[in-house]
């Protein structure tokens, strides 16, 4: 998804995604979930770029991401809390998709670079929509974690444009990364589809197997005891 694109359905979808405590604190979690898999994958790129320089980068990034990680989990635990219904979040556990290793410093620098842009103009939108609503926690909370947003846009661009020969290139390889992250989310979507319905189809198939289930015994009811012995073959 471009950028611009997502913050514009932050914009609009706003009212919906923070309607309630419990919704907010779902998108908050989800956020410290994402943080953390950045983290993870930051901290691998530091360790496995040959440049000292950028490596020390890296790490930065890992210990901001670990520390937004936390500030967004907290916050949505607190909002967990403070539902309707109260209810506790799972555990921060995300995984590391290794995408270092898969795309190479120069297309993991775009990728990398391609989600700051789009996580700080959704972070700006919800911002706005934050001071409209008198959310002061949220805008605290989010004004804070921009700041080192911005800078994370600014030094991956930097480096990135480091790594490509020209202009040229940086952008080839923004376009090539926005349309695997495309790719990688259409497969996405489609697993996700593809679990509910194999369970739709067979919760359907259960429903309809019951009745047919009760057919069958009726007209074949189950005899419970021993089966009585056959007699002996007469001798010949």
């Amino acid at each position: 998804m471009r950028p611009r694109l997502s913050a514009t359905l932050a914009r609009r979808l706003s009212p919906l995604t923070w309607r309630t405590p419990a919704r907010s604190a779902h998108k908050l979690f989800s956020f410290a979930l994402a943080e953390q898999g950045s983290m993870l994958d930051m901290q691998l790129a530091a360790a496995h770029t040959p440049s000292p320089a950028r490596a020390a980068l890296y790490l930065r990034h890992a210990d901001d991401e670990a520390r937004h990680a936390q500030m967004f989990a907290r916050h949505a635990q607190r909002l967990a809390g403070a539902a309707r219904r109260p209810f506790t979040l799972p555990p921060l556990r995300a995984d590391s998709e290794r995408l270092f290793e898969a795309l190479g410093e120069r297309d993991f620098l775009a990728f990398v670079h391609h989600g700051e842009v789009r996580a700080r103009d959704q972070f700006e939108a919800y911002l706005q929509w934050f001071a409209r609503a008198g959310r002061d926690a949220e805008h605290r909370l989010l004004s804070a974690i921009l700041v080192d947003e911005r800078r994370h846009c600014d030094y991956t661009r930097e480096l990135l444009a480091e790594l490509c020969a020209d202009e040229h290139e940086l952008r080839r390889a923004l376009r090539r990364v926005a349309r695997w992250e495309l790719g990688r989310g259409w497969l996405r979507a489609g697993r996700f589809v593809a679990e509910r319905v194999y369970v739709a189809t067979m919760l359907v198939l259960y429903i309809l197997a019951a009745p047919l289930a009760l057919l069958v015994r009726l007209a074949r009811p189950i005899r419970r005891g021993l089966l009585p012995t056959p007699a002996p073959s007469p001798p010949e």
